[in-house]
């Protein structure tokens, strides 16, 4: 009687103790998800989730991880207790613990490598103090985006089913979280783009040519920018029609993206006119991709109709050219752009020019 007694009181401290728990962790993840949701962007989001996987799990390692859309490598948005060099690492597709994460959606919870995975082992020893470890998918809409994984926990203990319970909550408040970054930066980007070209608008050029100013004179490096625009285009429009001058303005914003690199800030500037920002770009060479783009969309074949392949066009752009000059101010660098392109205007078409 007093031994069932005992039991019964046993069981009820511990049940009060996982009600405590489960309370705590309750309350822990209404405010992380209130902290979340300041989170703008994924960088933040990630160096957050990081800093409070540290408070609540004690452990010494822990990284978020995201795959990149065209490689399917993940690459370290956030971490703890890394080499700095493996920060900058990525992990190939094939990994066989993170890559098969990724590739099947679902956790992977280790509670001693040696024994599980022998032959794997060795490749983790001396780095880790523990043989324990936890990666949990991070998905939205049932596609996995990116991992997180711990280990190292104090005094070597393994990590259970309870953590990973405890965690499946925390990788779905991260999802949401990720959805909406998501779908915030979808809908910026949209914004800064021009509808017809797909190029970005003149609002975000104003933006952007501020910021890589500044960034050129803090750090010391180049800046160059492009202005295009195409000759006699409001001649072409009269003769031709609105629809076959949006085929060209089209076709001309595809060249120039084609021909630029993945850094450089593309843009609508005006109705027939086009910017490119350069950073860490020199005069000389800027001159070059100007010309390079001079020569791609003179040897290129505009299309007047669209029923008619036959009916077509040749087209060429005047392009001005300038460099950034400590001091200058954006209105007084896109005024010198201006005149660049003024020049080779007036100096014939079809030709590059520089501000001197």
């Amino acid at each position: 009687m007093e031994q069932n007694i005992s039991k019964l009181l046993l069981e009820n401290e511990q049940l009060k103790d996982s009600l405590k728990k489960h309370k705590l962790i309750l309350n822990l993840l209404s405010e992380l998800n209130i902290a979340m949701s300041s989170a703008t962007d994924v960088e933040e989001l990630a160096s957050f989730i990081i800093d409070k996987i540290i408070q609540i799990f004690k452990v010494k390692r822990a990284s978020f991880m995201l795959v990149d859309e065209e490689t399917g490598q993940l690459a370290i948005k956030a971490a703890t207790g890394l080499d700095p060099i493996v920060k900058e690492t990525t992990i190939k597709a094939g990994d066989p613990f993170s890559g098969w994460v990724v590739k099947e959606g679902n956790p992977l919870l280790v509670k001693d490598i040696d024994n599980e995975f022998p032959d794997l082992a060795k490749e983790r020893l001396g780095r880790y103090n523990s043989k324990s470890f936890v990666i949990l998918p991070i998905k939205i809409k049932d596609r996995t985006v990116g991992i997180l994984n711990m280990t190292d926990k104090p005094e070597r203990e393994i990590f259970n089913e309870d953590d990973l319970q405890v965690l499946g909550l925390f990788i779905y408040l991260i999802s949401v979280h990720m959805e909406s970054i998501k779908l915030y930066e979808k809908v910026k980007t949209m914004s800064a783009l021009d509808a017809l070209t797909e190029l970005f608008n003149h609002r975000h050029f104003q933006e952007r040519i501020g910021e890589e100013i500044y960034r050129a004179e803090r750090y010391r490096h180049p800046l160059c920018v492009l202005l295009l625009d195409i000759d006699n285009f409001r001649r072409y429009n009269e003769i031709n029609g609105y629809n076959a001058g949006d085929g060209v303005l089209k076709q001309v914003s595809t060249i120039i993206r084609d021909n630029t690199r993945q850094v450089d800030i593309c843009s609508r500037f005006g109705p027939e006119e086009f910017a490119v920002i350069l950073p860490d770009t020199n005069l000389k060479h800027a001159i070059l991709v100007g010309d390079k783009l001079r020569e791609k969309i003179a040897s290129s074949v505009f299309v007047k109709r669209r029923d008619s392949a036959l009916d077509m066009a040749k087209l060429t752009v005047s392009i001005g050219v300038v460099e950034h000059r400590t001091g200058l101010t954006k209105e007084e660098l896109v005024h010198r752009m201006e005149n660049a392109l003024l020049e080779a205007k007036q100096k014939g078409k079809n030709r590059v020019s520089f501000y001197r």
